[in-house]
C-alpha cells in the first residue's frame, strides 16, 4: 500500500497491530469506553502480522450497527481513522475489498455515503490529513461522485478530485492528447515530448520556491548531462493562462526545457503545492509525484554516477 502509517490520539490502530503481532493480549473496545462499536478479535491462528491486520482491516465494520452509526459522528469520524491505521500493514488486495465492503453497506443511503466520503477525505486526502493516499481515497471519492441521492454540487466535487486521482495519481499514465501552450504560444500536447524520462513541473511566477528550483535545475552539471544526452526532458508548465510574468520567467529558462502554459492543469493534476513535480516513465507512466528539489537532484546525481561506474 503506498500509505505510511500514523498515530494520533484517537486512532489505536498501528500501536495495536504491532503490539498483538508481539503476543501482547487481546485489545478491545466498546462503547462503554466511548467507542462506537467493540473491534474485531482475531483468531489465535493468525500469528503473522500482515494476517492479523488483514483479518481486522476485512472484519472491522462486522460488529458495527451502520444504521445508527452516522448518529455518532466523531465517533465514527475516530473508528475511520483506527481502521486507516492497519492498513499499512495489510495487503493491498485485502484493504481494497474490504473499502468496497464498507462503500456497498452504506451505498443506498446518500447522506451516509456523503459523510463517508468526506471523513474518509479528511483523514486521507485534505492538506491536514496526518497521511494522504490516494489510493485509499479514490473509492470513496467515486461512490459519492456517482451517487443520485447527493446533490450536484458536492457530485462535481468528488468526480473532480477522482478525475484528478485517475488521470496523476502514481503508477497512471498521462493522456498522450492532454494539451498545454508552449512558450511560443503554439499548442502541444504530453505526446509531443521525447525522452528517456520526463521531469514534469508545475510552477509560478510569482513563487520564490520555484524560481530557486528552476535555478538550481539548470545549474546542476549532473541534469545537465542527463538533458544533453536525451536521457531526460524537463518539462516546466504554469498552470494558468501564460501572462507578461509567465512569459518574462519562461525567457529565461533553458533552451533546452520544453515551457509552456496548461490553464486547466488543476483539472488534471493535484496542484495544491507549488512547485509541483512528477517523473514521467515509458508511455508517460507516472513513476514518482511530490517530489523536493533535493530528491530530483539526488536522483540525477545518482543516475550520473551508476552510468560513470558501467563506461569503466
Amino acid at each position: 500500500m503506498a500509505c505510511k502509517s500514523f498515530i494520533h490520539k484517537y486512532a489505536f490502530g498501528a500501536l495495536a497491530a504491532v503490539m498483538m503481532a508481539a503476543g501482547a493480549a487481546p485489545m478491545v473496545f466498546g462503547a462503554d469506553d466511548g467507542w462506537l462499536f467493540a473491534y474485531p478479535d482475531v483468531p489465535e491462528n493468525k500469528n503473522i502480522l500482515s494476517e492479523r491486520c488483514n483479518y481486522l482491516v476485512y472484519h472491522f465494520w462486522d460488529r458495527a450497527n451502520l444504521t445508527t452509526a452516522f448518529s455518532s459522528r466523531q465517533k465514527l469520524h475516530n473508528a475511520l481513522g483506527d481502521w486507516f491505521g492497519f492498513m499499512p500493514y495489510a495487503t493491498a488486495d485485502t484493504v481494497h475489498l474490504a473499502i468496497d465492503r464498507l462503500i456497498e453497506k452504506v451505498g443506498k443511503s446518500g447522506p451516509n455515503t456523503l459523510t463517508l466520503a468526506q471523513m474518509a477525505e479528511a483523514w486521507v486526502y485534505s492538506d491536514t490529513s496526518e497521511i494522504r493516499s490516494e489510493e485509499l481515497y479514490l473509492p470513496f471519492a467515486k461512490a459519492a461522485a456517482g451517487h443520485k441521492k447527493i446533490s450536484k454540487a458536492e457530485r462535481q466535487r468528488f468526480a473532480a478530485q477522482a478525475k484528478v486521482i485517475e488521470t496523476s495519481g502514481l503508477n497512471a499514465s498521462l493522456p498522450a492528447g492532454l494539451r498545454f501552450k508552449g512558450r511560443d504560444g503554439r499548442s502541444m500536447s504530453i505526446g509531443d515530448i521525447k525522452g528517456e524520462s520526463i521531469l514534469l513541473g508545475f510552477v509560478d511566477p510569482t513563487c520564490g520556491d520555484c524560481t530557486l528550483d528552476m535555478v538550481r535545475l539548470s545549474a546542476d552539471p549532473n541534469v545537465r548531462d542527463l538533458t544533453a544526452g536525451g536521457e531526460m526532458t524537463i518539462v516546466m508548465l504554469y498552470g494558468d493562462e501564460p501572462d507578461s510574468q509567465w512569459e518574462a520567467k519562461a525567457a529565461t529558462l533553458p533552451e533546452s526545457w520544453i515551457v509552456g502554459a496548461m490553464p486547466d492543469a488543476d483539472e488534471y493534476f493535484d496542484l495544491s503545492v507549488t512547485p509541483s513535480y512528477y517523473f514521467l516513465g515509458s508511455g508517460y507512466k507516472i513513476v514518482a509525484k511530490q517530489l523536493v528539489i533535493d530528491q530530483i537532484l539526488a536522483a540525477a546525481a545518482g543516475v550520473n554516477s551508476r552510468r560513470s561506474r558501467e563506461k569503466k
